[in-house]
């Protein structure tokens, strides 16, 4: 399994994929390298259907192992083995269905920059005495404007009775953007540091990389994300796009690490057997290989997982991805399982991701035929990422664009697009509108180019050196609380999701229909926009701005063949004010 991340801080991640969050400090996502399995010995068992809660735990339990995820609302439960022959009772328990090894979602914090700066020390607006109306919003948060969110107000700033579950790194829940909107009493933390403890020790999961066992946030994504759904409007700061509905933390990733398929789905599966939950967030991106017979189990886990939350009533929105690949429509036949919906990443060179300037191979980016996870399981609302504008580059900047400078709403240079994209949203984009190595020292995210929001300002997003720079997030402080700019389809999701509160707070006919409220979303969304952004370009092997080599080609984007429309926005831009209005 492949797995790239969150792009949100400033990553551009150029690495050969697990599972990441889809946000970028460069654009980052919680990005990852490959994994074969996971270092905590982690199997996850299936059952049939007519296998109880009780029996499952039976089953375990005599074959010789530990329960440490509770999957047993679809069929299954994570498991360490404690028994040499583990795997030989399973085998002979006729309820037992598969077992497999889980995967691990890595973190990766890699960027599309070389270059890191200081640390921000601008003005970001009034603060202390001088802070009246969250006086942020209309300096940097141009993405609100984008979806029309102000004509949304209009009608509604989301019900109180809306659930949104945010499915990240967890949640810094005293940020004063989230003091009021936090609902401490839904979600949890679905990492099973205790058992993973009390079964391996302390020293050993330190060692595999197992450092955030607390709750709260200590890599600052999950509280941006939060942010963006519904920060406060609370006359400080800055603002979420429905600030009036509720929070629930649903912490699954672990800062610096990532997280094993089945804390994930805990955590997704635990969402939506909530009756409060109403939509659930997952600024997650991966990539499955389904010619790999122990991949296969695992995307079938996670299309069970989202088929249960769909027959439950809630939608699901997911990162679309920050590889710039192409991302099909498909059916499938996969474990004897006939699939429709599925996000597969194209077979031709527009399955090559973004190649780091320095690579002699394109090897590690290679995702052709891969499966994207989660946001291409089938019934997953999939979005794609929008930039502000396309900024005037310096004359000396050689890959600068030369034509559309000024263009705003284009497809972001590091998204995901293709047939699968259901719809786009505002993720913020380097100022250049191309990766940072191509850009050099202006091409920034700070300022209104990336997108804007509540950071952690003691998680690693914040205090790494380079992912806290002015060349990427440009974290600073305001009254000890952190913010920063982010890019990625990890800021795109919230975006989205937050529309989609939005409409069942002015809508609530479309509570637990998630068909209708996606096509709300969809039959309402911005239809006049012009991309004239491409793939990454096959045949441009010019060296990055500093003069690495890019022998590879696909480092650059391709200015002159731009994406369609509706691979690019899926069905469209969203718009909040059309989507709610009557």
């Amino acid at each position: 399994m492949k797995s790239w991340g969150p792009r949100a801080e400033t990553c551009t991640t150029v690495k050969r994929p697990s599972l990441l969050l889809a946000a970028f400090v460069a654009a980052c996502a919680f990005a990852g390298s490959a994994s074969a399995g996971n270092p905590f010995g982690v199997t996850v068992v299936r059952f049939s259907a007519d296998t109880t809660p009780a029996q499952m735990r039976s089953s375990v339990v005599v074959a010789g192992g530990v329960v440490v995820g509770d999957l047993s609302a679809i069929d299954a439960l994570a498991v360490v083995p404690r028994s040499p022959s583990f795997g030989a009772r399973l085998a002979s328990n006729g309820s037992v269905t598969a077992f497999f090894q889980d995967k691990l979602f890595e973190g990766d914090r890699s960027t599309d920059g070389a270059t890191g700066g200081g640390r921000w020390n601008g003005s970001a607006g009034g603060t202390g005495a001088d802070v009246v109306a969250d006086p942020w919003h209309a300096q940097f948060q141009w993405d609100d404007d984008r979806m029309n969110v102000s004509t949304a107000w209009g009608v509604t700033t989301g019900d109180k009775s809306i659930d949104v579950a945010v499915l990240d790194t967890g949640v810094q829940a005293n940020h004063r953007e989230l003091k009021g909107v936090f609902d401490k009493s839904l979600g949890g933390n679905f990492i099973p540091c205790d058992d993973l403890k009390a079964l391996l020790g302390l020293g050993f999961i330190e060692r595999s990389g197992l450092r955030d066992c607390r709750d709260g946030d200590f890599e600052g994504h999950g509280t941006w994300v939060a942010s963006r759904v519904a920060g406060a409007l609370n006359g400080s700061a800055s603002n979420g796009v429905a600030p009036g509905v509720r929070i629930g933390s649903y912490k699954a990733l672990a800062a610096g690490l990532g997280g094993l398929s089945s804390w994930i789905l805990s955590g997704l599966v635990a969402a939506c057997s909530d009756p409060r939950i109403d939509v659930v967030n997952m600024s997650i991106e991966g990539y499955m290989d389904p010619s790999d017979p122990s991949s296969v189990p695992d995307y079938l886990l996670f299309t069970d997982a989202v088929a249960y939350c769909l027959s439950r009533g809630v939608p699901v929105f997911a990162a679309g991805g920050n590889q710039h690949v192409r991302v099909d429509r498909v059916t499938l036949t996969l474990g004897g399982r006939h699939l429709e919906g599925v996000g597969r990443v194209s077979t031709g060179n527009e399955g090559i991701g973004t190649v780091s300037p320095g690579s002699t191979s394109t090897a590690d980016y290679d995702l052709r035929g891969w499966l994207s996870v989660p946001g291409g399981v089938p019934g997953v609302t999939m979005v794609s990422a929008t930039a502000n504008a396309i900024g005037a580059a310096p004359a000396d900047i050689p890959l600068r664009w030369q034509a559309h400078v000024g263009a705003r709403d284009q497809l972001a240079y590091y998204s995901n697009y293709g047939s699968r994209v259901d719809l786009a949203a505002p993720g913020g984009a380097r100022r250049y509108e191309i990766p940072g190595y191509d850009g050099g020292a202006g091409d920034v995210l700070y300022g209104g180019w990336g997108s804007f929001g509540a950071l952690a300002a003691d998680g690693l997003i914040c205090q790494d050196p380079f992912t806290g720079s002015v060349f990427n997030s440009a974290c600073f402080k305001d009254r000890g609380d952190g913010y920063g700019w982010l890019q990625g389809t990890s800021m795109a999701t919230p975006n989205a999701a937050g529309a989609a509160a939005l409409v069942l707070s002015a809508r609530p006919d479309l509570r637990g229909r998630p068909a209708a409220l996606v096509q709300r979303l969809a039959d309402t969304a911005t239809r006049s926009l012009v991309n004239y952004m491409g793939p990454n370009d096959a045949a441009n092997t010019a060296p990055a701005l500093n003069g690495t080599l890019c022998g590879t080609a696909f480092c650059h984007v391709d200015q002159t063949h731009p994406i369609a429309f509706a691979d690019a926005y899926g069905a469209g831009l969203v718009d909040a004010g059309a989507a709610v209005t009557p």
